[in-house]
């Protein structure tokens, strides 16, 4: 793959980004007869992987101009940015190296990507999920559903991992991947013969640019609830959700949940765009598909609009949790759309599981110990109902923290959460990024207003789930919050190994 500078400039004219180009000091409006045809062999935004032919992207809000001296030392071609570079080239090897520069880097990085790698989303029924919980669930519930109607051409982007060829699935660092990684795995899927995408889609990635220019056949907007508040995500609800409503704007037809407590901003929204609006429910509600819950995971879906595909009967999903519930369903309605209605659908959804995800384990001694990515008020209070009710005779024992630097209101909501279920609350470490474990432990325990809740420190994360194993009795029940099967924690800027919420619990309750 190859692009010439005269496409890109005229790409990112046509698409308003572009400002001037920079070679030697002098500033030009179209790239002069000699640079022309000047073709990038290769995009990155990552200076350790440039090389002769590279398109080098400046980007972040604190770019340091010395991964560019970097850049341009090994060999990249062409560099684009948002700013003047001229004088931080000159301390390069090659001070002439020619400038894109742009009107905002991020959308120039996604217009650019998407073009390089052949615009591979027009060859993908693209299908995304945003909300403030659930995405990943019904993720995993659409793709296993889809695979089992349609086979293995069910590609697949998530915050736990990736699956670019139906079958083998790699880990993921983003819920939401870079642009410029975006359509790269895409065409990836593509040359893999994938026909469909499922894919999560979230608040950051609108509101920085990662899915700019990318059309969504179908959006799923499954709920929202304020998270995410803190200075370096959005810094009010009104952001957030003007962030995530972008799904609307972006696909052909949207999916909502009637039971949202913005669904009729959203469908009203989507219907003066024109869109077509599809909505599912439980049977409380009035929506095109509706669910009536049974026990042990069994449900019941009917359909109360016959202009749309034809769904009913009764399904299971073999993960706890009534919430999980209406995930299955905002799942199998994005499949009526995209495959004819079979047993193919109940098959899938059964069998579908999602690693560290509501994942439980139990020792010989009657110790029961559940794994989960819960990590905001609605999923952990969701997950600690359950547990109190599936497990009515001991007690609750939770290993729980919160992500350093950002979403500080959710520590409120942790605390509100502990308060309310917990009998024995551990607070630990969880992604600290640049940030004191033992000061997120405080701000969590400041919103704790339970007396008779048993709280204790422990920022070793592993020695923490350690601990809560020792204490526990036949009848506890053990609930380790957000980490599931992540090998890896955010520390000052590192990803430090880590074994796992699951692992670890797996090797303690086999000795």
């Amino acid at each position: 793959m190859t692009m010439k500078l005269s496409e890109i400039i005229t790409i990112l004219k046509e698409a308003g980004l572009f400002k001037e180009l920079i070679v030697a000091g002098k500033w030009h409006d179209q790239a002069p007869a000699d640079l022309a045809d000047q073709s990038v062999s290769d995009l990155s935004y990552d200076s350790r992987t440039v090389q002769s032919g590279t398109l080098f992207f400046c980007k972040g809000l604190k770019f340091d101009p010395k991964y560019l001296t970097m850049a341009a030392n090994q060999g990249a071609s062409l560099v684009m940015a948002a700013a003047d570079y001229t004088d931080q080239l000159a301390n390069s090897t090659n001070p002439a190296l020619p400038q894109v520069v742009v009107t905002d880097i991020q959308k120039a990085m996604a217009t650019v990507a998407r073009a390089f790698y052949g615009y591979p989303d027009r060859q993908l029924t693209v299908i995304g999920y945003t909300g403030t919980k659930g995405k990943t669930t019904s993720v995993y519930f659409t793709r296993h559903i889809m695979a089992k109607a349609l086979g293995k051409v069910v590609a697949q982007f998530s915050s736990i991992d990736e699956c670019l060829d139906g079958e083998t699935f790699i880990p993921a660092h983003l819920t939401t991947p870079e642009s410029l990684d975006l359509f790269k795995m895409m065409k990836e899927a593509v040359d893999n013969k994938m026909k469909y995408l499922v894919m999560e889609v979230s608040s950051q990635a609108y509101k920085k640019s990662r899915v700019y220019g990318l059309p969504l056949d179908i959006g799923v907007f499954l709920n929202i609830s304020p998270d995410h508040i803190s200075p370096v995500e959005h810094p009010s609800f009104e952001d957030y959700l003007s962030c995530k409503s972008q799904i609307v704007d972006n696909s052909k037809v949207i999916i909502l949940n009637k039971e949202s407590s913005q669904y009729n901003y959203l469908a009203e929204k989507a219907r003066n765009l024109g869109k077509k609006v599809i909505s599912f429910g439980s049977s409380a509600s009035e929506a095109d598909y509706q669910y009536r819950l049974g026990e042990h995971g069994y449900f019941t879906v009917v359909t109360a609009n016959k202009a749309l595909p034809q769904l009913s009967g009764d399904f299971r999903v073999m993960m706890p949790g009534d919430f999980n519930v209406a995930n299955a369903l905002a799942a199998l309605t994005v499949a009526a759309q995209v495959a004819p209605v079979s047993d193919a659908f109940k098959d899938g959804l059964a069998e579908t599981s999602v690693p560290g995800r509501m994942e439980f384990i139990k020792d010989d001694k009657g110790v029961v110990a559940c794994v989960d990515y819960a990590h905001n008020y609605l999923s952990l209070t969701a997950s600690f109902r359950f547990m109190k009710n599936e497990f009515k005779d001991g007690r609750l024992i939770v290993v729980i923290g919160a992500a350093g630097g950002k979403a500080e209101s959710r520590r409120k909501d942790i605390g509100r959460a502990l308060s309310q279920y917990a009998d024995v609350a551990i607070l630990t470490s969880e992604d600290n990024f640049f940030e004191d474990p033992h000061k997120i432990a405080d701000d969590i325990k400041g919103h704790i207003d339970n007396k008779d809740l048993q709280v204790i420190v422990n920022v070793d994360r592993e020695a923490a789930i350690e601990e809560a194993y020792a204490m526990a009795k036949p009848g506890d029940a053990l609930f380790m919050a957000a980490k599931g099967r992540e090998t890896f924690m955010h520390e000052k800027g590192v990803d430090v190994p880590y074994e796992g919420d699951y692992q670890i619990i797996k090797r303690l309750m086999e000795k």
